[in-house]
């Protein structure tokens, strides 16, 4: 697609630009060719198609570092019980839940949340998923709902032990099988939507043999892992008792944490943990929402991102939209250390620098900038700035404005995916009525 967008104001997420009044924004198949000043790129490339932004914001895609697409079923489930810690949230929710999926609610479930994500500005998600009785193609039908929608993603399945060692053998080699097939296709085409990872659950449901496997895959795949590292206080404990030692020198040891690794949660980290991680050139993605649901703590942001660490922020499976996150990091730091100016430039580094970065480390493809050679993850936002806009000032403005202003327009290797706020061929009361189907057969099982 050949594509110009002009009258807009355009916030480039590069430090050499910034805010371009005025501006217009030229596509060329999935790549940005051309950016600056609309009365020049209007006139060079007049025979583009065009979009009149009307003067809104047009900006980068958002990245969500970390997501389970199938945790969609789980909205509005009855559980049987209350539990009261983590450990009983897993055996009693998630565990359940992931076990009576069948590839059609895999499908379904991540279809419902793609939508979402791509009306809130979501152009990429690093996704980590489950369904231990349907391991076997799992992921290409989570990539057939996102072909549907059109969003950019690096998907892999979630190997544990604790079903046996035939489902987590099975594991290994769906997460093998699809990387093998992004890598052939990426080879044809380099902006391919989709890539894969070696997807591990926590180090307590892990055993020895399996974590020695996962370090064998990632050498001769060259890929990192994606995986849960102490979410809970349950994960060292049971690592200590089983394997005597702890989750860090265990992950090390089987060569797990490397730098294309992301490493999620990392709430109970001792600091020599923290000096470790950092060693090891790990990713980290931070989950304030789903931390605070689950009661299992506050990540140290400001201790790993003081070492070096790259340090993203994702939903956990809350919700597909990272903008609720963003507002919740912003203030659990600020909550729990009683002090009002904690987070603001660390939270913006994440969101804005990290995310976009992990996203190129794990898959190879730039994203998150608006400049030339960057691919064309765009979106066009109802937000028509009520103070002067810079540079300096434009996480104030996206905090307490821009997060608020709905998506008017999302654009995805190129392609226009949403327009006027419908996405292109998706019936969505259809797919909703048909989900609610898949859904009561899930439920039922469940």
């Amino acid at each position: 697609m050949s594509l110009l967008i002009f009258n807009v104001t355009i916030f480039t997420n590069n430090d050499k630009v910034g805010i371009i009044s005025n501006g217009a924004l030229a596509i060329e198949k999935s790549q940005i060719i051309a950016i600056g000043p609309q009365q020049d790129l209007k006139k060079k490339y007049s025979h583009f198609s065009q979009i009149d932004g009307r003067g809104r914001l047009l900006m980068p895609g958002f990245v969500n570092a970390h997501m389970h697409f199938y945790s969609t079923f789980a909205r509005g489930i009855a559980m049987q019980g209350s539990p009261k810690n983590f450990s009983e949230i897993l055996q009693m929710l998630w565990w359940k839940l992931d076990s009576v999926l069948d590839l059609e609610a895999v499908y379904y479930s991540a279809l419902v949340p793609a939508i979402s994500a791509v009306k809130n500005g979501i152009t990429s998600v690093i996704d980590h998923h489950a369904s231990p009785n349907a391991v076997d193609g799992s992921l290409d039908k989570i990539e057939d709902a996102l072909v549907k929608v059109g969003l950019r993603a690096s998907l892999c399945y979630e190997v544990s032990d604790r079903d046996g060692q035939a489902i987590s053998d099975a594991g290994l080699a769906e997460n093998e099988r699809y990387i093998k097939k992004c890598q052939a296709l990426k080879n044809q085409d380099e902006a391919h939507l989709f890539d894969g990872m070696i997807g591990l659950h926590a180090s307590f449901t892990l055993e020895n043999n399996t974590l020695e496997k996962a370090g064998a895959l990632i050498q001769n795949l060259e890929k990192g892992c994606h995986i849960h590292v102490l979410e809970d206080k349950a994960d060292q404990k049971v690592t200590q008792k089983k394997y005597g030692m702890g989750v860090i020198n265990r992950l090390r040891y089987f060569q797990i944490l490397r730098p294309e690794t992301i490493a999620v949660h990392c709430i109970h980290l001792s600091e020599k943990d923290k000096d470790s991680l950092a060693e090891s050139g790990a990713i980290v993605v931070h989950n304030p929402q789903s931390n605070m649901n689950n009661t299992v703590g506050r990540t140290d942001i400001f201790g790993l991102l003081e070492r070096g660490i790259r340090l993203g922020l994702g939903t956990d499976g809350m919700s597909p939209n990272l903008m609720n996150d963003i507002r919740a990091a912003n203030l659990i730091h600020k909550h729990d250390l009683r002090q009002s100016t904690v987070g603001w430039t660390e939270i913006e580094k994440m969101v804005l620098q990290n995310n976009p970065a992990i996203f190129e480390k794990v898959t190879g493809q730039q994203v998150g900038k608006l400049e030339e050679g960057a691919l064309a993850d765009v979106i066009l936002v109802d937000y028509f700035a009520p103070t002067p806009l810079t540079a300096d000032n434009f996480w104030g403005h996206y905090l307490f404005g821009i997060a608020d202003a709905l998506v008017d327009t999302t654009i995805i290797n190129g392609k226009i995916v949403m327009q006027n706020k419908e996405i292109v061929g998706i019936d969505e009361l259809a797919i909703a009525r048909k989900s609610i189907e898949v859904a009561k057969q899930v439920w039922d099982k469940f």
